[in-house]
């Protein structure tokens, strides 16, 4: 059976991933972690173990016991406030070296709590950890890759150049912009991953939803699709996706003419605001590009993703 856990467990749960991650002192960093939460009995309910009997409980003293839990994990749920419909989990842990049971934990959660796509944040993982986690939970559906951070002050968004023509997203033409964007990628995009894309960053934005033209009356060459974290002169946006079609694949130039007017129109919007974006190191090419512009370009984030269909 897997359940939550009561605050006064907290400590025990947080030495046990300390462990897992091979910190020399696994208990003091747990209690000063304690120690520094703002909402114990919240975090608690967020910390999920796998038990090997029902009722049974691990306090500190019983750490390794063999009748204590064998799998633990903090698993955030979907906030329907932000209509954010991804289950993230970070701080994942293990007995011995099988993941056997931290993978049946991780199972029945999805199954649990509603959602449309999963994370697992392995930042703190070394790459052997992360290579078993991985493997585990390969077969419900998660694949791995690493996610680099990109920001950018609309207020320091170059000159234009030539600029494109964006054309915002519309209910009528939802088929023909899915389209698009799926001959662009190359990949299918069924009704789940679509949705997901819609709603990433939040609710659906469709005034931020673009397809690009050298000109109306030609066929489109790009699309850019953002959310809006925040509103106002201030405010935050995120950058979903970003591509061109198959035609323009070889061209840096028509990409980044993409990105340049995608700044501009945000910038109208948000003119001392920050776009966000975080984009997998499988693109870096685009990558290049937003940083040659002036993107501040971050650390990568190692995940493990499970994402709609």
């Amino acid at each position: 059976m897997i359940r939550s856990l009561t605050p006064d467990e907290l400590p025990w749960f947080l030495a046990r991933s300390f462990a897992y991650l091979g910190h020399r002192d696994p208990w003091g960093m747990a209690q000063r972690s304690v120690a520094r939460l703002r909402d114990v009995r919240r975090d608690a309910a967020r910390a999920w173990v796998l038990e090997s009997a029902p009722g049974v409980t691990a306090p500190a003293p019983a750490l390794g016991a063999a009748e204590a839990p064998k799998a633990g994990v903090v698993a955030w749920p979907p906030d329907p406030d932000r209509d954010d419909p991804t289950l993230r989990f970070a701080q994942p842990w293990h007995d011995g070296d099988d993941p056997t049971p931290f993978a049946e934990l991780v199972a029945e959660l999805l199954r649990r709590q509603s959602h449309e796509a999963a994370e697992l944040d392995l930042s703190a993982l070394g790459p052997g950890r992360a290579a078993t986690l991985g493997a585990a939970l390969a077969p419900l559906g998660f694949e791995g890759d690493g996610l680099r951070s990109l920001g950018f002050e609309l207020a320091e968004t170059p000159p234009l150049g030539r600029p494109l023509v964006l054309e915002g997203w519309r209910l009528a033409a939802d088929a023909a912009f899915r389209s698009f964007v799926a001959e662009a990628e190359g990949v299918p995009l069924r009704e789940g991953r679509w949705a997901w894309l819609k709603r990433a960053h939040g609710p659906f934005t469709p005034d931020l939803w673009f397809l690009a033209y050298e000109t109306l009356d030609q066929p489109p060459v790009g699309y850019a699709l953002a959310g809006r974290r925040r509103g106002g002169v201030d405010g935050e946006l995120a950058l979903t996706a970003v591509g061109v079609a198959q035609a323009h694949r070889g061209s840096t130039e028509m990409l980044r003419r993409l990105l340049l007017t995608l700044l501009h129109e945000l910038a109208a919007e948000s003119p001392v605001g920050r776009l966000r974006a975080e984009f997998s190191t499988t693109d870096a090419k685009l990558v290049a590009i937003m940083r040659s512009i002036g993107f501040e370009v971050g650390d990568v984030r190692p995940v493990l993703r499970r994402l709609p269909a």
